[in-house]
């Protein structure tokens, strides 16, 4: 337990820092909190890595490093050393850190719980301003750090549904939804572990409200698809008939996607991105990045185009709505792949890891609630303290497969106790006290 506590202190810092929304000027490096927390504690997490604080290094940790040096190495053919050393370091540590700081942090049941209710508490304390900021349109967070250091820009655009789009202290409302996403179905599973059904509803419902406040259709739709699979988990699990309720949905999943790809002239992804996005116009030009994108990643599948311009109608913004085809367009194929890789190794390890009780349950809430994240990253870009975000969720799956940090313990995994008055003091033997209890 001694060495619980630090580990504790080290998540909050890490999470609280990912919300801070100013930033300095170090030479012509921009630092914002989250990158002096990576920079202040890289070494000592990249060792503790190492020396085995992580257990036994795993394919995931080989993914990710491949995934950092093949993007390195993209950017420096592209551009040259010189022009992007100072943006392809960044790039690594932004990667490499958060992910090996949540494999060194987290590696049991009770520090999986710390981080969810870091990540939770930061996002009910947000909440207030969000709403605030869709009511009037004020950032009212970014105006009150503004007064000590640069902070992030106020984006304006166009309302929705008659509010304003909530970027609260992040760099962009797709950001702060896209952040905010995943604790949906974390909160779910890890924080009621007696599951009380008010308490579920409650602490994934502030979530809810919050991922809303962003109007952001990819992060709602994350939102939704999570929403989705928690009804399925607990309708299904009641009935005894069905026995591989997950099976069941796997299958129903690859009809429905069939039945999109045959039923209309559009694929299924185009179907999706129309349906399910805010403006017909939002959709549309999704549809075209991708339609376009692909032919410069077709054309450079082995380096990608680096930062460079990439093929499009002179109408159409440089911007990349869609994250795992950014990674493809930019770095390359490789990257692309090891990137995902990394991300399907994790969630397939613990799905099929053989957990039991608690760490059953919790092990649902980050599957749905991690899945979720990277199935919304088809639809936006994430960068800076998302993308961080991102990367050590994924690190924070991985003690679910180590079988070290799986044994059951009965602190861990016990039902919270009856608030019931327990016998302290009694002048009956110590047998017929505690039958009494």
């Amino acid at each position: 337990m001694a060495e619980a506590s630090p580990n504790r202190l080290l998540i909050a810092l890490f999470l609280v820092s990912l919300v801070m929304p100013f930033y300095f000027f170090l030479g012509s490096l921009r630092l914002s909190m989250y990158r002096v927390y990576l920079l202040v504690f890289m070494f000592t997490f990249v060792i503790r890595w190492l020396n085995g604080s992580a257990g036994r290094i795993r394919l995931p940790d080989i993914l990710v490093i491949l995934t950092c040096l093949w993007m390195m190495g993209a950017l420096f053919i592209n551009h040259g050393v010189a022009a992007r050393f100072q943006f392809a370091g960044i790039l690594v540590i932004e990667t490499a850190v958060p992910y090996f700081a949540a494999r060194v942090l987290i590696r049991n049941l009770a520090s999986f719980r710390t981080f969810v209710w870091w990540y939770f508490a930061i996002i009910a304390a947000l909440l207030p301003f969000a709403i605030f900021e869709n009511l009037t349109g004020s950032p009212i967070l970014l105006d009150l750090f503004s007064g000590i250091f640069p902070v992030y820009s106020d984006v304006q655009q166009e309302p929705r549904l008659g509010l304003e789009r909530a970027q609260a202290t992040m760099p962009h409302p797709i950001l702060f939804g896209i952040f905010c996403s995943p604790v949906f179905a974390l909160a779910w599973y890890t924080l009621a572990p007696d599951r009380a059904l008010f308490k579920q509803t409650r602490k994934s419902s502030v979530v809810g409200a919050a991922v809303f406040a962003s109007l952001s259709s990819g992060a709602i739709l994350g939102v939704m698809l999570q929403a989705g699979l928690i009804a399925w988990d607990e309708v299904l699990r009641r009935i005894k008939a069905i026995k591989n309720r997950w099976k069941l949905f796997g299958i129903l999943f690859t009809l429905l996607y069939i039945v999109l790809e045959l039923s209309s002239n559009r694929n299924a992804f185009q179907i999706i991105a129309s349906e399910l996005s805010f403006s017909a116009s939002s959709a549309w030009n999704r549809i075209h990045i991708f339609n376009n994108a692909i032919d410069d990643i077709y054309a450079n599948p082995i380096t990608g185009v680096g930062l460079g311009y990439w093929s499009r109608p002179l109408w159409m913004k440089s911007s990349v709505d869609n994250f795992w085809l950014l990674v493809a367009l930019r770095y390359g194929i490789p990257a692309w792949f090891a990137l995902t890789l990394a991300v399907v190794v994790v969630c397939w390890k613990a799905i099929v890891a053989p957990l039991s009780g608690e760490h059953a349950r919790v092990r649902r809430g980050y599957v749905i609630g991690f899945a979720g994240m990277a199935i919304s990253a088809f639809t936006v870009h994430m960068w800076d303290s998302t993308y961080c975000a991102f990367m050590f969720l994924m690190g924070a799956g991985v003690w679910f497969f180590d079988p070290e940090c799986t044994q059951e313990n009965e602190n861990e995994t016990a039902e919270p106790k009856s608030a019931r008055r327990q016998i302290r003091y009694t002048r009956f033997p110590k047998a017929l006290a505690e039958a009494a209890q």
